[in-house]
């Protein structure tokens, strides 16, 4: 009998051990590593650009890099990906700047030089993108909004565009369709376990830290309230994080217009890396002719044997 209660006791206390992995490498913040001095800015690439200081609804102070383009109205806001900083977006803003944007790049919550709180994929995250818009309508007369977002930052552009309806043009690299069923995939794949009970626990221990629930991250749910607005989704074909199939199934329920491009071999959010010159000429025509910027002397034409 005390051998079956400690085998119970082993067994119940790897679940929740398994359980707690999952949540901490989803949902806890990235501790800092004491190198962020040593990252590059917009000040190697010698932009226009402004170091801003935002705060969201709910009192979380970030940071965000504004690149200006006096006279143009057309504004591309870039929304990072899990547990990612600005600069790691620095290279796609500096290129749509360059082709005549104002870009806005961001770091969320919980990221370095911001306020520390619980990652919640996208659930809260949304208060920075709203920030963010607000912050460019103040400062950018008559603008005209589009959004870039990669992997968890695509869903937090579904999200955030769901209930902004002056969001005019969204691209979406990478982005998952349910969160709950990403933890699951990722559980199976890794671990080789079955996944939905661990992400069960990890889904309280996530509604106990911050109060969000792992329903409330489901962009395949809001797709409606998206249209009539154009999509562009990207997708590495080779991604093992988050399966094609995520950008397919959102692609394939959306009933506005819209556009996918599947790379073939890139891994997560590796269209970019990929073919950088093609990524930005697809990506700043996509937002151009949805935005209304005239880039004609800016842009070349992407040949169709060129798209994989």
């Amino acid at each position: 009998m005390q051998y079956a209660v400690l085998i119970v006791l082993v067994l119940l206390a790897t679940y929740i051990a398994i359980a707690y992995v999952v949540y901490h490498r989803a949902f806890a913040p990235v501790r800092p590593a004491g190198l962020e001095d040593l990252t590059f800015t917009p000040f190697e690439f010698q932009a226009d650009y402004e170091d801003a200081e935002l705060v969201t609804a709910d009192s979380v102070n970030f940071g965000a890099w504004y690149f200006r383009q006096p006279g143009s109205p057309q504004t591309v806001i870039v929304s990072g990906g899990h547990k990612g900083q600005r600069q790691g977006a620095l290279g796609i803003s500096i290129a749509l700047w360059r082709k005549g944007f104002n870009v806005i790049v961001y770091s969320y919550r919980g990221m370095s030089g911001s306020d520390r709180a619980p990652i919640t994929f996208g659930i809260k995250e949304v208060l920075e993108l709203q920030a963010v818009i607000a912050f460019a309508r103040k400062r950018i007369p008559r603008a005209r909004i589009g959004l870039l977002g990669y992997s968890m930052g695509a869903v937090v552009s579904l999200l955030g565009a769901a209930g902004e309806p002056g969001v005019e043009a969204l691209v979406l690299d990478s982005p998952f369709s349910d969160l709950r069923t990403l933890l699951i995939e990722n559980v199976r794949t890794r671990a080789r376990l079955p996944g939905t009970p661990f992400v069960w626990l990890a889904g309280l221990m996530l509604r106990a830290r911050s109060g969000s629930k792992l329903a409330d991250c489901s962009p395949i749910s809001v797709l409606s309230s998206l249209e009539p607005r154009p999509l562009f989704f990207i997708h590495g074909g080779a991604d093992r994080i988050t399966n094609v199939n995520h950008s397919r199934r959102l692609y394939d329920a959306y009933r506005g217009p819209r556009e996918i491009w599947i790379v073939q071999g890139a891994p997560h959010a590796g269209a970019y890396f990929a073919d950088r010159p093609l990524y930005v000429e697809r990506v700043a025509g996509f937002f151009a002719r949805h935005l209304g910027l005239n880039v004609s002397g800016h842009l070349r034409l992407v040949e169709e044997e060129e798209v994989s």
